[in-house]
């Protein structure tokens, strides 16, 4: 890998095509537009001209720009993220809408600098890798009136620009130099800081060495929040308070990367430092195998796509062992279990700052602790110096009341709020907290689907606070007394200040199905009710924990499923309870494909059970977004809805099954 960031020389530094000139100090103070500027309409045609070499006259209306393009857009999962070279530059938004829009190699080609689209950029998965693709293609600055926090953070963490004001990106278009002063703009202090420098890791060699000081927050006493609260403990505070906005270091109590991450974020960072990595705490690091454990099994994979794989996991391993931090690996070369479902598991623990590559980090939420998805330059900060740069962010409160009914599950609840996050963008960047007496009236693993699905309402991360449920898990899963577990547990302060307090009450909410192309696309089931369908996927973090898979069984016991209908556990522990349950049997006699080998699978199309071109899907987890499983459309449900089309071979919910016996 070669650094597309360069310092052309001691007054400017080039982020792909775009220029930014420095002061006598290495910081950039002004930038210019050294390429063309690619306007992503929804209309293909208008983008093709553009390809072609035809520069728009002026930026459409927000109405016609091309919103919601995630990470899995920018750069498929399979088999594009099996790179961390060059090559990904040339694959960037090739899948776009389907296809069609963007040709394999012609954005470089095009010697294009920055690239305008609609609200939601970047949203999805949190891999880095969508910022580095745009990076490798000569994209130095994206405009988009949303961009999503965590791809946001990725792409100032890489030197590059994310800007929301389109007369500040028309500026640039027109050839202007801008000011850094006008670009930073309501920014928080630290970003700036480390876009000045050139980017995070930039930044924090200057740390090293004096020219960057630590901030220390000066926030008086004031009431909080529960993640203001965990955040205020680890952070270098002069009276041991935070409120939003506030910048500094985070210290971090564990942190974790997977086989897509790990090798790409070691490989970039030693170019970066010039020296191989080490790891200040290696106790508190963790590496999973689980997201591509079944990936070379794919049909059609190509050669290269399967050595790519074997690199990437081989190099995740070795990276294990050379710095001694944890292994999640099984001798047989599998996994044991996905990274979400682990950290529940064996390792988070509430009142701790838990970060990961990967986006559903926020699952361990359900802990009672501050846990969120970060990006490769950031799990490098972590491996150097034990912490990362942070904003406080704001809080929306939720208090739940009331208590589902029997067809819905927390993933309807979940599908509601990414709904209104969709239509209001009001969780964007922000933190959701859950509570009140409907929260406790949810088993833990429910609980967890909340905070799971907190990145597909466009939010930070979740967490909820302490309830009955949790407090037994620990006492079960940990062997912890439960005065230890409450000795650990954090609560907000009744007057605690937050950004909007939302009251939702669970009687109200329906069973929802998320049409093709997005979470946030939820409708009542009986819109939808009686769609054909191909195949049928539970599993991932979201649907592949023991909950989920009793769920399963109770709608599939005593019957047959008509499609190809796949179930994939989260974890070894669930797969052992399950078998002890008499589950996994239930399942089995129904015609289910059960894979026991725990991973993402399907859920970021690195496993059996994502629709091909042309196929239709139902599946329990997490996202759909176009190319997240595949390359057909899925529709995303609760469990019980899954298992009931699977046996129709239609959407439909368990009531529309006949009566056993």
């Amino acid at each position: 890998m070669t650094d597309s960031r360069v310092a052309t020389s001691d007054s400017e530094r080039r982020i792909g095509n775009v220029v930014f000139a420095l002061d006598g100090e290495g910081r950039a103070v002004s930038a210019r537009l050294a390429g063309r500027v690619l306007i992503l309409t929804q209309d293909k045609a208008m983008v093709r001209r553009q390809l072609a070499g035809e520069a728009l006259p002026s930026f459409p209306a927000p109405d016609q720009l091309y919103s919601h393009v995630s990470t899995d857009a920018i750069i498929k999962a399979n088999p594009d993220c099996y790179y961390y070279d060059e090559r990904l530059g040339e694959r960037v938004l090739r899948t776009l809408g389907g296809g069609g829009y963007i040709e394999p190699g012609e954005l470089r080609a095009g010697q294009f600098a920055m690239i305008v689209a609609g609200d939601g950029w970047g949203e999805g998965s949190s891999r880095e890798v969508a910022a580095l693709a745009l990076l490798m293609a000569g994209i130095g600055a994206v405009c988009a009136p949303t961009i999503a926090p965590i791809h946001r953070q990725n792409l100032i963490n890489n030197g590059m620009l994310p800007i929301t004001d389109q007369a500040l990106a028309a500026c640039l278009g027109q050839g202007e130099t801008v000011s850094l002063d006008r670009i930073v703009q309501g920014w928080d202090t630290l970003s700036e800081r480390v876009l000045r420098r050139g980017g995070l890791l930039a930044y924090m060699r200057a740390r090293d060495t004096g020219l960057e000081p630590d901030p220390t927050v000066g926030t008086a006493h004031r009431s909080m929040t529960l993640a203001e609260k965990i955040m205020a403990s680890h952070m270098t505070t002069r009276h041991g308070f935070v409120q939003p906005g506030d910048d500094g270091f985070v210290v971090v109590d564990a942190a974790f990367s997977h086989d897509y991450t790990t090798a790409p974020a070691a490989a970039a960072a030693e170019i970066a430092l010039g020296r191989p990595i080490q790891v200040r705490t290696p106790e508190r690091i963790h590496a999973f195998p689980d997201h591509l454990t079944l990936a070379d099994q794919l049909p059609g994979l190509t050669a290269e796509a399967r050595a790519g794989i074997a690199d990437m996991r081989s190099a995740q391993q070795a990276f294990a062992q050379r710095t001694g931090i944890h292994w999640h690996g099984t001798p047989d070369g599998g996994s044991e279990g996905i990274c979400h479902t682990l950290l529940r598991e064996q390792i988070a623990l509430p009142g701790q700052v838990i970060l990961g590559t990967d986006s559903h980090t926020c699952s361990a939420g359900a802990l009672n602790c501050l846990a969120y998805g970060i990006g490769n330059s950031e799990i490098a900060s972590v491996w150097e110096w034990n912490c990362v740069s942070a904003r406080v962010p704001a809080t929306v409160r939720i208090n739940l009341s009331g208590v589902l009914a029997p067809s819905c599950t927390a993933k309807d609840v979940i599908l509601h709020l990414a709904r209104v996050a969709k239509e209001h963008a009001t969780f964007t960047g922000k933190v959701m907290e859950f509570g009140g007496p409907g929260l406790a009236g949810l088993s833990f693993e429910e609980q967890a689907v909340l905070t799971n699905m907190a990145v597909e309402c466009n939010a930070l991360t979740a967490l909820c606070e302490p309830t009955a449920p949790m407090i037994e898990f620990l006492q079960a899963a940990r062997g912890m007394s439960r005065a230890a577990v409450e000795a650990r547990c954090i609560r907000a302060d009744p007057d605690a200040v937050y950004d909007a307090v939302i009251d939702l009450d669970l009687s109200a909410i329906q069973t929802l199905v998320a049409l093709p192309g997005h979470p946030g696309n939820g409708v009542p089931l009986d819109q939808v009710r009686g769609t054909a369908l191909d195949i049928a996927y539970g599993g991932s973090c979201t649907a592949g924990d023991l909950s989920s898979i009793r769920n399963y069984a109770k709608v599939l016991r005593g019957r047959q499923v008509c499609i190809p209908t796949y179930i994939q556990y989260g974890s070894q522990a669930v797969m052992r309870a399950a078998q002890s349950e008499g589950l996994h049997e239930i399942l089995v006699r129904a015609g289910v494909e059960v894979i026991t080998q725990p991973g993402c699978g399907a859920c970021v199309n690195a496993g059996p059970g994502g629709p091909r071109k042309g196929q239709t899907a139902i599946s329990a987890t997490n996202r759909n977004m176009p190319g997240r499983m595949g390359d057909g459309d899925v529709f995303l449900s609760n469990p019980s809805v899954l298992a009931a089309s699977a046996v129709l071979g239609r959407i439909a919910g368990p009531e529309d099954l006949a009566p056993l016996g």
